[in-house]
């Protein structure tokens, strides 16, 4: 029957629609995931981007604070730095004896024998 046969496409019609429609909305969910998914993944690389340059910059300035060559004079020791060096702002004789001093890498270099007040 004719009037049968449009309930029934009517009803098949209402269910492909509400399958798509349902079909549509976990395309979109999973569309969503995928978005939060890389932005959640570029915001983390740019974390750690940041956070090796901050550990970069730390490490660079500890280096250049740290005294890499020691002078002894006697009892007396002298350090000095990259950023002493490049200041010049240090020890260049003994201020006892007055003599120059001999700058070193190795701490367990020989030390200068100190001639005291002249």
């Amino acid at each position: 029957m004719p009037f049968e046969a449009a309930a029934v496409a009517e009803e098949a019609a209402k269910c492909e629609a509400q399958r798509a429609a349902e079909q549509y909305e976990r395309e979109a969910k999973q569309a969503a995931r995928i978005l939060a998914k890389i932005q959640r993944e570029k915001r983390q690389a740019e974390e750690e981007i940041a956070k090796n340059h901050r550990r970069f910059q730390r490490a660079s300035a500890h280096k250049y604070r740290t005294p890499d060559e020691h002078a002894q004079c006697g009892i007396r020791w002298y350090c000095r730095s990259q950023k002493d060096r490049d200041s010049g702002t240090y020890w260049k004789t003994c201020h006892a004896c007055g003599q120059p001093l001999i700058y070193a890498a190795d701490r367990d270099a020989k030390p200068q024998v100190c001639r005291g007040k002249q």
